[in-house]
């Protein structure tokens, strides 16, 4: 029978706990980014929408927000391109809107939004063969509208970045917490 010291058992226990963690936190980030598989459309099944839109009169500019209804029965995409884009008419020639390309069945405001634009042009979502216009005319979004978040992609990462520290700090205090017991 072999004898393993304490504080090596203890080294590998912190270890096995260090790296169950990561495992835990990857499987988390996995399932949390995994969405059912879509059905790619070509013609959309209901209805794009502008909503409203955020008005600022001191730049005469001013962001539309469109969502949908979508009356399908299951979810399907239908990726940016030209079946799926925003279309300005007016003095704006670009804008950084990023168009929503996931459907899921039933009412979905505030899907998207365009970044600022000036007051004399005029903004059309065209998606799956409809389309739907927003101007600075249209109603302007209430308290119960939430523009959607944006977001850079990095939140996966940063989950990793902090499960290694919690488990590098782990580690670290285990050890000397070893180190200066008897």
């Amino acid at each position: 029978m072999r004898l393993v010291p304490q504080s090596l058992r203890r080294r590998r226990a912190l270890l096995a706990a260090s790296g169950a963690a990561l495992v835990a936190a990857i499987a988390t980030v996995l399932v949390l980014n995994s969405t059912p598989a879509a059905a790619t459309w070509q013609t959309f099944s209901g209805t794009p929408t502008c909503d409203c839109v955020v008005q600022d009169s001191k730049t005469n500019s001013y962001r539309a927000v469109f969502g949908y209804v979508s009356t399908a029965g299951k979810s399907g995409k239908i990726d940016a391109g030209e079946n799926n884009k925003v279309v300005l008419t007016g003095t704006t020639r670009s804008t950084d809107a990023k168009v929503t390309t996931r459907f899921d069945p039933g009412t979905h405001k505030a899907s998207f939004a365009t970044g600022w634009i000036s007051k004399d042009t005029q903004v059309t979502w065209k998606v799956g063969g409809k389309y739907v216009t927003g101007h600075w005319n249209r109603p302007t979004c209430g308290k119960d509208v939430s523009l959607p978040a944006g977001g850079n992609g990095s939140g996966p990462i940063l989950v990793l970045v902090i499960a290694a520290l919690v488990g590098g700090g782990v580690y670290l205090w285990r050890k000397r917490r070893t180190v200066t017991q008897p």
